[in-house]
């Protein structure tokens, strides 16, 4: 298992460098990530639970991906494609195989906070890069905050990425 780990953390470490230097991911990198993180789960999980979250977890995304293509719309007066020049595709299947490295709260949770902390670390240090634009690299600072989970439920076991028991206890919804 911790070979597994190291391997995705290896990859997530790839999507971020690639991510912040050329605002781009190398396509391979998503089934790479994708058969590790699955596999992970499927080990901890089981099959049929894996697909269950990860459906679940899809399900909200794609909700998510109709509401922003909808205000973008309504805003542009036409209907418009989000994944042209408003959110990059890379950005998308990593959220699609973020499904897969979470429970469906966990998920949700991780999907909003991410989001928020980089509205705030794009804001407090704006765009650093000139030559890519106003691209913010979404993907890789999910990437760095998902490693940091990783290492932080690594070491303290309560956290479990994978469960949604302490997060719901921790919001005050358990007994």
């Amino acid at each position: 298992m911790y070979l597994l780990q190291g391997a995705i953390f290896m990859v997530l470490a790839g999507i971020v460098y690639q991510d912040f230097k050329y605002r781009g991911i190398y396509w391979w990198m998503f089934p790479a990530i994708f058969l590790l993180m699955t596999t992970a789960t499927v080990q901890v999980l089981g099959f049929i639970e894996t697909i269950s979250q990860a459906g679940k977890s899809g399900l909200f995304l794609a909700l998510q991906f109709a509401v922003l293509t909808g205000y973008i719309s309504i805003k542009q007066k036409k209907l418009t494609n989000i994944f042209d020049g408003f959110f990059g595709l890379g950005d998308l299947l990593f959220l699609v195989v973020l499904c897969f490295g979470f429970s469906f709260l966990n998920y949700v949770f991780f999907y909003l906070l991410s989001l928020m902390l980089i509205i705030l670390l794009t804001a407090i240090f704006g765009y650093q890069s000139t030559a890519h634009g106003k691209k913010i690299p979404l993907a890789g600072y999910q990437a760095l905050i998902f490693m940091i989970l990783m290492a932080i439920s690594s070491f303290i076991p309560n956290i479990n990425l994978l469960a949604d028991d302490h997060l719901i206890n921790l919001l005050g919804y358990g007994n």
